[in-house]
């Protein structure tokens, strides 16, 4: 399980471990990538991050950290040397915390932080990670505030309750004392069923501290009956929509190289990008630069060899063309030195960005730096020593597409014009969006890609059991019910949105166009819910109130794979179902009323581009169905429906 490298005077080189991948919560995470990222803090001298269980069986991860000679020395203010805490900063673990939450995404970020003397070792110099100690309580408040209320106490109580912490301030950061997504939806609730009031779940968000949340509770039982209570701040599309003025292709030489030799490709270790590299490989000739987070080359490349062979997609031949690069996609010049990054922008002759944060109930600001700065960076990269073409990966859910009637959303149309979408991640990409445009406005070569709801593998079925489809069904499933909601399911193969996205991206005539990769034939919540209840799953389609309290008090348990959205459905009255996650509706939905199931986004310049290539949108049919819940039972992400006699 190590990982090594010869180096050239004949030494073997320990470069860390290859089996550190661990999953919690779903989510798949190389422990080895973020101890490579605290190492590079200035204040961190080493790191190590294991993954430890609670008393309740759940996983957390638990960062130990060996803080820096100069870190310790100028921070020592005590002579109190018995404890490592003592002799460091009181600041180190929230600035730590802090570094992290720029440059991973939140299931990533550390539960608690223990700061160290030095790392127990086992006879042979490694690190005895049995030996590592358990975390005590989480650091506090720099200034702790007990709670001072009869609300503040019955608030700190479900605190104490949910993250297993024997005291807790006031002015403490919830995310900062263990919590995350999965546990905010267990206090959104106790606090909805205690206090008895409706909270929006982006006040938690944003002010997690239980003085603010006190506030809020006490604003809203004061509010005069029938006052909206829930006060959002609105969303500045046109203050956060600005790209910066020395991102300028103007001057630069361009010169289109057919085929192109050498492509850059982020956001190859999520699930399309996974699928866009097996694409590239096999369309084109090019090495594909892959832009990963690891702590070195060889992990990077180990990483993304893992992620082609998780979807059945590696090749031994694919080796010699896949090229890590290693960097932090959320720093400027995407954590790269102004050499390399130099270097790199001469080299490129063509770039795929589709990285991208998905969250289905943070707000904006959570996706500000991974989906709106990095596509800064990628736009400054594009227009450096040369010009390099940006493709560039969008959503359909950069429109709210809620009654619009069919085919009206069309490619051609200018994004300003369209209907602004509800969702934090779905502002974060038609800001990206808005800023790919200003470039192609400046004279950078673009293309834009919106696809729909991304599906499974048409044939293998192989799909991201994470997104937001596959937890509607399997949640519905545990639970006997699916809403009927009034919406169209624009579900689409990724096989088919990769193919058609690098088949697209090789046509000159394809820049400065926007491609919709949606499915000519969606389907309704409706046609889901019998063709479940066809395979022997005993589900009932009803109307989406009684849905929602079904959940509520059926599913409101961490087993079930809704349980995370529950604060959403809780919320609102009225939602719709968008690519990347969950928008809010401001029309009520009609009772008892046949709602027709259309597709709102025009095509025209998909059809055209694939019109001479062999790639065409699978048949959704009950084959097509079938492979995704046979690989959904398969994977142990459903339980085999019942057998259902036949007379």
């Amino acid at each position: 399980g190590d990982l090594g490298r010869w180096l050239p005077d004949g030494n073997l080189e320990f470069l860390g471990r290859i089996d550190t991948q661990v999953k919690i919560r779903g989510f798949r995470i190389e422990l080895g990538e973020i101890e490579a990222l605290l190492t590079r803090h200035p204040s961190v001298q080493e790191a190590v991050v294991i993954v430890r269980e609670n008393t309740l069986g759940s996983k957390a991860l638990v960062a130990y950290i060996i803080a820096s000679i100069a870190s310790s020395e100028q921070h020592n203010d005590t002579n109190d040397q018995s404890s490592a805490a003592a002799t460091f900063s009181p600041e180190l673990i929230p600035q730590l915390r802090h570094f992290l939450k720029e440059k991973l995404p939140e299931h990533m970020v550390p539960s608690a932080f223990v700061l160290l003397e030095q790392l127990p070792l086992t006879p042979s110099g490694k690190v005895d990670r049995r030996a590592l100690p358990a975390p005590t309580q989480p650091e506090l408040a720099k200034n702790y505030v007990a709670p001072r209320t009869e609300m503040e106490i019955t608030i700190a109580d479900i605190w104490q309750q949910i993250l297993e912490i024997e005291k807790v301030g006031i002015h403490d950061n919830f995310f900062e004392v263990g919590g995350h997504s999965l546990l905010i939806t267990q206090l959104f609730t106790r606090l909805q069923n205690t206090f008895e009031v409706r909270l929006a779940l982006r006040k938690l968000f944003d002010s997690p501290t239980i003085d603010s949340i006190a506030q809020e509770i006490q604003r809203i039982q004061q509010a005069p009956a029938g006052a909206t209570c829930n006060e959002d701040m609105a969303f500045d599309f046109a203050a956060e929509a600005v790209l910066e003025a020395d991102i300028q292709p103007d001057g630069l030489p361009h010169i289109p190289i057919a085929p192109p030799k050498a492509i850059l490709l982020t956001g190859a270790t999520g699930f399309l990008g996974t699928f866009l590299l097996y694409e590239l490989i096999k369309q084109t000739q090019a090495n594909i630069y892959c832009l990963v987070r690891a702590s070195n080359r060889e992990a990077g490349k180990q990483k993304l060899q893992q992620k082609l062979e998780s979807y059945s997609l590696w090749n031994d031949g694919f080796g010699s063309r896949v090229i890590p690069i290693v960097g932090d996609l959320s720093e400027p010049l995407l954590g790269l030195s102004e050499q390399q990054f130099q270097e790199l922008a001469g080299h490129l002759d063509m770039i795929y960005h589709s990285g991208a944060l998905v969250n289905s109930m943070a707000p904006y600001e959570t996706f500000k730096a991974s989906n709106v700065l990095w596509t800064q960076e990628v736009l400054r990269l594009a227009s450096q020593t040369k010009i390099n073409p940006v493709h560039f990966v969008s959503s359909t859910g950069v429109v709210s597409s809620g009654g619009a009637a069919p085919g009206t959303i069309q490619e051609d149309s200018q994004l300003d014009d369209l209907a602004m979408p509800s969702s934090g991640y779905a502002h974060s990409k038609r800001v990206a969006e808005k800023l790919i445009t200003i470039a192609r406005d400046r004279g950078l070569p673009v293309c834009i890609y919106r696809p729909g709801f991304i599906t499974g593998h048409s044939k293998t079925g192989i799909c991201n059991t994470g997104d937001i489809i596959y937890r509607m069904i399997k949640g519905c499933i545990q639970i006997d019910s699916m809403p009927d909601l009034p919406v169209s399911l624009d579900l689409n193969p990724c096989d088919y949105v990769s193919q058609a996205i690098v088949h697209l991206s090789q046509q000159p005539q394809s820049l400065g166009n926007v491609f919709h990769l949606v499915n000519p034939q969606p389907l309704s919540m409706a046609d889901v819910c019998r063709y479940a209840s066809s395979l022997g799953y005993p589900i009932a389609l009803v109307d989406y109130k009684q849905w929602r309290s079904t959940l509520i008090s059926k599913g409101n348990s961490p087993d079930n794979a809704l349980y995370p959205l529950i604060p959403v459905f809780a919320e609102q009255e009225n939602i719709s179902l968008e690519a990347g996650g969950i928008s809010t509706e401001d029309k009520p939905f009609a009772p008892q009323t046949v709602q027709s199931i259309v597709q709102p986004f025009d095509a025209r310049n998909t059809l055209a581009g694939l019109a001479n290539s062999s790639i065409a949108f699978p048949a959704f049919d009950s084959e097509l169905l079938g492979n995704y819940f046979t690989y959904l039972v398969d994977s142990g992400f459903l339980n085999a429906p019942r057998l259902t006699q036949v007379s």
